[in-house]
């Protein structure tokens, strides 16, 4: 059960996480109107690793991630934002060099292809996971991907309805992404087919369970 708090709870929590360096962010969306509370204690953090909406942290599309000193070190970076990679709104993700993982939310029809590839050779990535919603089929984003020349073993393809598969199964899709990623390298240096080949077949072999989540579960952030 996930629970998002309002700005100033947040800044109050986030004053009492000195050391934390892997943060998912569940607050209420930052408005316009206001100055957001949270940039600040974000700002103190030695964060490496953040999972957020960029709409709690900005209002708007207009966000310029390269501006922002939050992400200055961040290696994983995980953008739950449908927009984040559609044609159009360059939000700077070529440009923070400093990124080793990256999870986008991806649609076949509407994310730009010539964005990833930018990003794919403009930065220092290992692992590129693209989150497809649930009425998404996987073979119709590889096959995109496939048409737009992305035949990359660093990427591979997950969906959004098995978040908790990948964290209670598998630890977590960071470690989860990497063990494919690390696979797709092996297979591709045996020349048994194209690295998205290998993802589709790999990501067929595991199927979604079942979990039964207790209830006394929460997140604030």
């Amino acid at each position: 059960m996930g629970v998002a708090v309002r700005n100033n709870n947040a800044t109050k929590i986030l004053n009492l996480c000195k050391g934390i360096t892997d943060l998912t962010l569940c607050i209420v969306c930052h408005h316009i109107l206001t100055k957001n509370p949270v940039i600040e204690p974000l700002k103190a953090l030695p964060l490496t690793s953040l999972s957020a909406d960029l709409s709690v942290i900005f209002h708007d599309q207009c966000s310029y991630l390269p501006n922002l000193q939050i992400v200055h070190h961040i290696t994983h970076l995980h953008l739950t934002n449908a927009w984040a990679c559609w044609e159009g709104i360059p939000i700077g993700l070529p440009r923070l060099i400093q990124l080793t993982h990256l999870l986008v939310p991806w649609n076949a029809s509407r994310s730009d292809i010539n964005l990833l590839h930018e990003i794919m050779k403009s930065t220092n990535l290992k692992v590129v996971v693209l989150w497809r919603s649930e009425y998404e089929k996987h073979d119709a984003l590889v096959e995109c991907l496939r048409r737009g020349g992305l035949k990359d073993c660093r990427i591979v393809c997950f969906c959004s309805a098995q978040y908790l598969y990948y964290y209670l199964i598998h630890g977590g899709f960071w470690g989860y992404a990497e063990n494919l990623v690390k696979w797709q390298e092996e297979v591709e240096g045996m020349s048994v087919g194209s690295p998205l080949q290998c993802s589709t077949l790999l990501n067929k072999t595991y199927q979604p369970i079942h979990l039964r989540v207790p209830s006394t579960w929460g997140c604030l952030l």
